[in-house]
């Protein structure tokens, strides 16, 4: 179960070996602790990101008010690089929320809420809760 979990954590999904045991109560509460440290850490960087882009983003309306070329815009604020930055740190972000989401849907089950119980409280459809039952199953062994 370490395994499965180190797995869980650093984004690879469960273990791919077979786990005929479904994982205990208080490893999903493990999980789901050190999940949401994982979500506050990438939390953390895309506010960072998204500092760096408006910073860049008040370069840009700076040098297009000045009628500078686009061209040497683009240039001045490494337009090429921090894109990809901050689309990085959001994809990040969203990976990380919904292993999270994951996880607590698998505790919420364990104790009993049924799919319609997950669609009420996280204010999703219930076909949408019915997959995150089914992806929280299959992280859950």
């Amino acid at each position: 179960m370490v395994d499965q979990f180190q797995a869980v954590v650093r984004g690879g999904g469960p273990s791919t070996a077979v786990d005929p045991d479904p994982v205990d109560p208080a490893v999903l509460r493990s999980w789901a602790s050190s999940g949401v440290e994982e979500l506050i850490s990438t939390s953390r960087l895309l506010r960072q990101q998204l500092g760096v882009h408006e910073d860049v983003c008040r370069k840009v309306i700076a040098g297009l008010d000045q009628g500078a070329p686009m061209a040497y815009l683009l240039d001045d604020v490494e337009a090429a690089s921090w894109r990809g930055v901050v689309t990085e740190a959001v994809k990040g972000f969203e990976v990380a929320r919904h292993r999270v989401r994951l996880i607590l849907v698998a505790i919420a089950v364990d104790e009993g809420m049924s799919i319609t119980d997950v669609a009420k409280r996280w204010g999703v459809s219930r076909q949408l809760a019915s997959r995150w039952v089914q992806e929280s199953a299959d992280l859950a062994g």
